[in-house]
């Protein structure tokens, strides 16, 4: 398949940024969800490939209920699920609710499993970089992305919210500390770090506790605390 034709399946966050590349490329695509006035089998006529641009849940059942249609390779994008009948190609990538520009599509790295299509399998006309992943190491590879973005996500909206109505204070206040902080430690990894952790004060630990007397997120500051502990005496 030297220019495939792409059957794009569900209307979601991925599928809209999937297509606006797509768009950018110009690859041919058909683009189908459930509320679709065209049934699926018409929708996707003359694909050559189907891609599952949908809920992790929702790729199994799509799968069986649609033998019909699945004649041809089915390429599914979690980054946890090995999934009979469809081959595993993973953007590991944040998308949010804006479109991204041209250059920031051709940079995402996807992550493909091994012993199924490669990404160049898929996307012969694609250069994004990519790399194999054995099927077993899935659920690790995606707790770990889980961790370091959407827990980082949840953590950064957090300050942002409590700075403007608890402290009143601009979220951009904290935009040279966001940015300098992903610097550091893209640089330095764990040597980035720094605060009452890195040092070692408890006592700072302990006001920094007692301010967040109520709030839920005492118990994650009190877990990273933990994790912190562990991972300097070892297992």
């Amino acid at each position: 398949m030297d220019r495939p034709t792409y059957g794009l399946i569900g209307r979601g966050r991925l599928a809209t940024h999937l297509a606006r590349y797509f768009q950018l490329e110009k690859l041919p695509y058909r683009q189908w969800h459930r509320t679709h006035p065209e049934p699926l089998d018409r929708s996707v006529d003359g694909c050559d490939v189907l891609l599952l641009a949908i809920s992790d849940d929702a790729i199994e059942p799509f799968i069986a209920a649609n033998s019909d249609v699945t004649d041809r390779p089915v390429v599914h994008f979690s980054g946890s699920l090995v999934v009979d009948g469809a081959h595993g190609l993973h953007p590991l990538m944040t998308f949010g609710p804006e479109l991204y520009d041209h250059d920031t599509y051709r940079v995402i790295p996807f992550v493909s499993e091994r012993g199924g299509l490669s990404f160049g399998d898929v996307f012969p006309t694609l250069g994004n970089p990519s790399w194999v992943l054995d099927a077993d190491l899935k659920p690790l590879y995606h707790a770990l992305c889980v961790l370091a973005g959407n827990f980082t996500t949840m953590l950064w909206s957090k300050a942002f919210a409590d700075f403007e109505k608890r402290l009143g204070l601009p979220r951009e206040v904290l935009l040279p500390y966001l940015e300098r902080t992903a610097a550091n430690t893209v640089a330095a990894g764990e040597s980035a770090l720094t605060g009452s952790l890195a040092r070692g004060d408890q006592r700072s630990i302990d006001r920094d506790l007692s301010a967040l007397e109520g709030d839920p997120y005492r118990e994650v500051y009190k877990a990273f605390a933990r994790a912190f502990a562990h991972e300097e005496v070892g297992p």
